[in-house]
């Protein structure tokens, strides 16, 4: 074949085709693939189908982690409310405040025990160090608190769209696997064996 012959074939082949009706069916679309037609063949407008609505998805709106980590810095509890957890808030709060009454214990006890220590002159300062110890440990643990609320409303804003349902199951249960070593007297270790399952895929 020459170049004219290929330079030809080539022209005919992109050329369109008028020769085909137009497609009947490609005007509709999102609805079921079961049809209604007339005797002629068209779709009436009464006729059309409703489209599919048997599986409804709700999608949860996300949440903005870095927003929750914001808020539960500013005020504790306030990322947990953002995450719409609000049962944890009373919780958060009661923590709190549980260990704010540790501090103002504890650091009044031990400045009562400073001055008792210093109007004895005596060389025994165990009474002390012992408060001073708990005073110490009411602001690490208030620290913690605080620190840990702060972590879960990070957290929980991360997993707040994540599909969790009746159809994921993670089973723990009790298992003896053998060993590889002769060294055992039974040939079996126990252990835990973790199954995660995805139910109705």
């Amino acid at each position: 074949m020459n170049r004219f012959n290929v330079a030809v074939l080539l022209f005919i082949l992109t050329l369109p085709v008028f020769s085909q009706e137009s497609d009947t069916l490609s005007s509709i679309q999102n609805y079921d693939s079961i049809y209604q037609f007339t005797e002629n063949g068209f779709l009436h407008s009464d006729t059309l189908p409703e489209p599919d609505s048997l599986q409804v998805v709700e999608v949860r709106k996300s949440k903005s982690p870095s927003r929750a980590l914001l808020y539960a810095m500013v005020l504790p509890g306030l990322g947990q409310a953002y995450n719409g957890k609000y049962w944890k808030v009373p919780i958060v709060w009661g923590a709190l405040g549980v260990s704010g009454y540790a501090i103002f214990y504890n650091t009044q006890q031990y400045e009562l025990a400073v001055r008792d220590y210093l109007v004895s002159e005596s060389d025994d300062d165990r009474i002390v160090r012992g408060w001073r110890r708990n005073m110490e440990l009411s602001y690490i643990v208030t620290a913690l608190i605080y620190g840990l609320q702060i972590l879960d409303a990070y957290v929980d804003a991360n997993l707040y769209s994540w599909d969790v349902n009746d159809n994921l199951s993670l089973g723990i249960s009790p298992s003896l696997q053998p060993m590889m070593s002769h060294t055992s007297l039974s040939g079996y270790s126990g252990g835990l064996t973790c199954s995660f399952k995805i139910r109705g895929r």
